[in-house]
């Protein structure tokens, strides 16, 4: 059974918010779920040596603040051919074991994002299950 799990991480006194992780099982239906953005905050090399999972798009960790803050819509299509998501969608963060994934998770939320999740056993958890 897949489920998002809630929990808490307090960062700082202005950033107290439930953080949510997800598991393969999650992952694995959202990919066909065209309503939720999977994102790939690793490296573009990374990426091209090791693969993706399927429907996500690649925005380094160090771009996902101003592609999600700064990038105006048109922007945000052009450069990654999706729609900007809103601070309303469903996203789902991953890298290589989840941790810059977690923090990608973090500046969506300090954006005002609602509805970000952190895919914890990422691409090495992904890889593992699907070969």
């Amino acid at each position: 059974m897949s489920q998002a799990i809630p929990f808490r991480r307090f960062y700082s006194e202005k950033a107290r918010n439930e953080e949510v992780v997800v598991d393969y099982d999650y992952v694995k239906t959202a990919t066909t779920n065209q309503k939720i953005v999977l994102i790939d905050v690793r490296e573009p090399d990374e990426v091209k040596e090791h693969g993706k999972i399927p429907s996500s798009v690649n925005i380094p960790l160090g771009n996902v603040s101003t592609a999600l803050g700064t990038m105006s819509e048109k922007e945000f299509e052009i450069f990654y051919n999706i729609p900007k998501p809103t601070e309303e969608t469903e996203i789902i963060f991953y890298c290589m074991i989840g941790k810059r994934s977690g923090m990608a998770q973090q500046n969506a939320i300090n954006l005002g994002y609602k509805n970000v999740k952190n895919y914890l056993g990422s691409w090495l958890d992904w890889k593992s299950k699907t070969h």
